[in-house]
């Protein structure tokens, strides 16, 4: 449980406040009359009421009138988001509780929610101030022993206080050997009675048999109750058997343990002493370095600076407004030559231009209009000349083409008869028609393709009148000839192409290095279009514009730059220290006033040199005894390595778990000597099964005997005898009512030994194994352990081994003693019942030491509990790391 806020409506001096609390440690601060305790006050009414107007405690009512109560909103692990709201009403406050889920609940949940702790229980374990702390030096060795005991199991020695007065009580009505309690003496008055009143019975013989058996009856009865007493011995002693059987099977599996450990052996605090010795060592190297480089420094210092060179170095310190002055031109200067040549890499990127390879040769080229003209009218014939040479390269194929056509057909014709002579003027007229179509198609003229279609015409007609008017074989002949210069004339056109377009790529490759050369001069591509010179132009003159700037820019920044050097190698021959450019005038001022602390210290330098010679020595003797501590530790654990020296503590540390589980265990133990066979499981139900038919014999045998009883009582006619019965009666009547009372105080004893003996047997081991640690830590390891002795005594254990009662430590000591209980009851308890920890100043008496080891073990603490200190000393505000801080003036 937690409380996260505190909203006042109105109590004390404090009126409409509301406080936020956070997880871990909330140190209220305020000077006396502030209102801490008002605070305080204010969360123990709204959780456990408003006290009775008649009591000791005060109510804190408001006197301005405001409504008294308030709200403490809270947050639980099962339940959720609370929040409790107490205002007047009843003697105790109204109350209502509000939950996460819209609910509201009252004095019942509330209970409910704080686990039916009142405010006594809650005051006894989860808050304690400086008050409970010194009330210690007064007590007697047995008062503390029961405060600490009571610290450790209830939180309360109210438990003490009860038993004691009831023991005092029981010795007033009753003692074994006394005469004078009351019970004592009624006994006495009916021990007559009863002789009295047996001798008159012994006078009557007719009574004999019923006085014979009530005898019988009586000695029964004695059977019968030593027989229960015997069973319920057993019965007893079996449940004792039935709690110890698992701690004695516990004591066997560690004794087994032990066993396997039992010879380690270790040199006493040999961790904390190695650890000491170790840390001691590094401090005294890293003082002992430490010397040795101001001795350095101080053999080796500078010579120091004669007044002239000070006077020279002071007046150069004028010149600090010039230096930032130079420094933020130069700083513009980078900035805008940065931001310029950025701007330049772009426009070079764009263009295509590699910049750290080409930007000198872009600076120097020459990009005015008439190149640009220049490189146009290139591109444009280049363009021209592709065209061309397109056209002549088809027309060359198409030559070929025919060529290759006559040369098969005048093939054929040599190969051919007279009879297929009749085909030749339509194979050379159908020749000459598609010749036309071709050139009418490259030179797209159709008149050129009709006037070979007249031609073919004309030639396929005169070949016809040849043919019909002569079929003599000199005819063949005569078309070869015309074929073969018909091929002649195709083979002088093929020539002239090829010539032609021989000239064009001439042409074409001269225009392709004139054009490369003239791109090469700006490192740009080959292809490239005439609608994007313009740009392309107007992106190189800004090229050129801009290095222009950076030119300048680097002429300014030069001189800048060369000002600043100047001054700087100033510097540096004034002061023979490094220099640093950003810091030049801030370690010139040191410089100089160090030169000039130098002038006035110089003096002592010379014994300065011999005390850190002297205490380096000290220190180096100080490093070889400690090499021998730990040769010394390593010895008495029989190990040379420090890897070794851990794993040898780590088996004596679990050779110590064992012991102390074992000790705790023969304190649990006590002197009982038990057997793990010594009962079975059925002699329960069996012994009980016994002791209820004794019972029921027994009930027969009373009621027999008041049966007899009644019987007698009747046959006593006389007077005297009547009066002595009533009188007996009386007295017996009498002591019955204080039996009564002593059983009743009996009971009350027995119960509450009971109860302690169960806590000392169940809670007390928890909450001592957590208060040993945390009594090691408050102690400084000074302590080892804190254990209740088998005689009932508490004792604190050196780590030597060396016992101290609790009588005989200090007051501090004590303190610490009983903080652990108190702590280490809270933490057994989280479980059933987390409240927070409420603090009012119980340490503002410690000493640094106690106080820094409480410190530690609060902040060990707050990881888990949320703790709510309250102080009035202003230096507890600050002894507390990431603690809440709250200033209770301010509200």
């Amino acid at each position: 449980m937690k409380i996260e806020k505190l909203h006042i409506y109105g109590f004390g001096k404090h009126e409409n406040v509301q406080i936020d609390l956070k997880s871990g440690m909330n140190v209220f601060f305020g000077e006396n009359e502030a209102g801490k305790s008002t605070i305080q006050q204010f969360i123990l009414h709204i959780l456990f009421g408003f006290p009775q107007k008649n009591a000791q405690l005060l109510r804190y009512e408001p006197k301005s009138g405001a409504v008294y109560g308030g709200k403490v909103q809270l947050i639980d692990e099962k339940i959720g988001r609370v929040v409790i709201e107490r205002v007047k009403g009843k003697a105790s406050g109204d109350v209502t509780l509000y939950f996460e889920d819209g609910t509201r609940g009252g004095e019942r949940e509330l209970d409910g929610l704080l686990h039916s702790y009142n405010r006594v229980d809650f005051e006894a374990i989860f808050s304690f101030s400086l008050l409970q702390l010194q009330g210690f030096e007064k007590m007697t060795e047995e008062e503390l022993t029961r405060t600490l005991l009571s610290s450790g199991t209830t939180g309360m020695d109210t438990l003490s206080s009860v038993e004691t007065q009831f023991v005092k009580e029981m010795g007033e009505l009753f003692k074994p050997s006394g005469k004078k309690p009351i019970i004592n003496q009624k006994i006495e008055e009916i021990r007559a009675m009863e002789e009295e009143w047996k001798s008159r019975l012994a006078e009557v013989d007719k009574y004999e048999p019923s006085t014979k058996r009530l005898k019988e009856i009586e000695l029964l009865l004695e059977q019968t109750n030593k027989q229960e007493k015997n069973i319920t011995a057993e019965i007893h002693r079996f449940m004792q058997w039935k709690q110890l059987k698992p701690i004695k099977e516990k004591q066997i599996s560690i004794l087994a343990a032990l066993d396997k450990v039992q010879h380690q052996i270790f040199p006493t605090d040999g961790i904390r002493r190695f650890e000491s010795i170790k840390d001691k060592e590094m401090s005294v190297k890293a003082a002992t370095e430490q010397l040795s480089d101001n001795l350095e420094q101080l053999t080796n210092s500078n010579p120091l600076l004669t007044a002239d060179q000070l006077n020279s170095l002071h007046t150069f310190l004028a010149y600090e407004t010039e230096w930032h002055q130079l420094k933020a031109k130069r700083v513009q200067i980078e900035e805008e030559h940065t931001k310029t040549l950025q701007n330049q890499m772009q426009q070079l990127a764009l263009v295509g231009i590699d910049w750290e390879k080409n930007l000198n040769d872009i600076v120097k080229a020459d990009i005015s209009i008439h190149q640009e003209e220049e490189l146009v009218t290139l591109l444009k014939k280049q363009e021209k000349l592709e065209s061309e040479l397109l056209q002549e390269n088809r027309l060359y194929q198409l030559k070929s083409e025919d060529l290759l056509l006559h040369q098969g057909r005048l093939k054929e014709m040599k190969q051919s008869k007279p009879s297929s002579s009749g085909k030749i003027p339509f194979v050379f007229s159908g020749i000459i028609f598609l010749l036309g179509l071709i050139l009418s198609f490259l030179q797209s003229n159709w008149l050129v393709g009709l006037t070979f279609l007249i031609i073919s015409v004309l030639v396929f007609a005169g070949f016809s009148f040849v043919l019909k008017t002569s079929h003599q074989s000199n005819d063949i002949r005569t078309y070869e000839r015309l074929l073969a210069k018909e091929q002649q004339a195709l083979e002088a056109q093929i020539s002239q192409l090829e010539n032609t377009i021989t000239a064009l790529e001439l042409e074409k490759k001269q225009i392709e290095r004139n054009m490369q050369s003239f791109l090469s001069i700006y490192h740009l591509n080959k292809q490239v279009s005439p609608n994007l010179l313009k740009e392309l132009f107007s992106r190189l003159r800004l090229i050129q514009e801009q290095q222009t700037q950076l030119d300048q820019m680097d002429i300014n920044l030069y001189e800048v730059r060369k000002k600043m050097h100047d001054l700087f190698e100033q510097a540096k021959n004034m002061a023979n220290i490094p220099l640093i450019e950003d810091m030049l005038f801030h370690q010139l001022r040191e410089y100089y006033l160090s030169e000039k602390k130098k002038l006035d210290e110089n003096e002592s330098m010379s014994k300065k040199i011999k005390e850190i010679t002297l205490k380096r020595e000290e220190n180096t003797s100080l490093l070889q005894a400690y090499a021998r501590n730990i040769q010394e530790l390593f010895q008495e654990a029989k190990v040379e390595l420090e890897s070794d020296f851990y794993t040898a503590f780590h088996f004596f540390e679990q050779r110590l778990s064992l012991e102390k589980e074992l000790h705790q265990i023969q304190i649990q133990l006590g002197n009982k000597e038990i057997a793990l066979d010594d009962f079975d499981e059925a002699f329960e139900n069996e012994s009980k099964e016994q002791l209820h038919a004794i019972q029921n014999s027994r009930n027969e045998l009373m009621e027999e005997k008041a049966s007899l009883h009644y019987q007698t009582s009747k046959l006593l006619v006389e007077d005297q005898q009547s009066e002595i019965l009533q009188k007996m009666e009386q007295k017996k009547s009498e002591l019955h009512e204080y039996v009564k009372k002593w059983a009743a105080y009996k009971t009350v004893v027995e119960a509450i030994k009971q109860m302690m003996v169960q806590l000392k047997e169940e809670r007390l081991p928890e909450v001592l194994e957590k208060a040993q640690a945390h009594f090691r830590m408050l102690t400084g390891a000074a302590y080892e352990r804190l254990v209740l002795t088998p005689e009932g005594i508490f004792e604190a254990i050196k780590a030597s081994g060396q016992r101290f009662k609790i009588a005989e430590l200090s007051q501090a000591t004590k303190e610490q003693a009983y903080i652990s209980l108190r702590i280490a009851l809270a933490q057994s308890l989280k479980n059933k019942a987390s409240f927070p920890i409420i603090m009012d100043d119980p340490f503002v008496h410690f000493d640094r030491f106690r106080l820094q080891q409480v410190v530690q073990l609060m902040q060990e603490l707050q990881k888990e509990e949320q703790l709510l200190y309250f102080s009035c000393h202003d230096n507890m505000q600050y002894v507390w790391e990431d603690a809440h801080i709250l200033q209770v003036a301010t509200y």
